[in-house]
């Protein structure tokens, strides 16, 4: 009889501790990381800054249901370009400056992972006329 009790009210307090912080379902954390904008174009004829687009990374949070509201923050990430004729302000930095120095054919990807060593990769396109 004791050892139901106990363990029916362990189970009880162990459910309450996993409810709290979030409002009820404990599932509110970090889910990737947003470059913004997502979509850019820029003209490598153009003068500075009509040659060139500056992104930033933030992360992107769980929306369910008791969640607190946050904020999003800049997050220092490393960032990298998948062509050589798009030039990048220095990294790492919660942002980034994306220079075209070419016309380029396609989108080109730039993309951010944070320095901290989350497992995120967040990627945005810049188009070079």
């Amino acid at each position: 009889m004791f050892a139901a009790r106990f363990f029916a009210g362990t189970s009880l307090c162990v459910g309450v501790l996993a409810t709290v912080g979030c409002g009820g379902n404990g599932d509110c954390g970090v889910t990737g990381l947003n470059v913004a904008p997502s979509t850019a174009t820029a003209d490598h004829a153009a003068a500075a800054p009509g040659n060139s687009q500056t992104y930033n990374a933030s992360f992107q949070f769980k929306n369910n249901p008791g969640c607190v509201a946050v904020t999003a923050t800049l997050v220092n990430s490393i960032w990298t370009v998948n062509d050589p004729s798009v030039h990048l302000s220095s990294s790492p930095a919660p942002q980034v400056t994306a220079t075209c120095t070419a016309a380029v054919v396609g989108p080109v990807t730039i993309t951010a992972t944070p320095v901290s060593g989350q497992m995120f990769t967040g990627r945005a396109t810049l188009t070079c006329n």
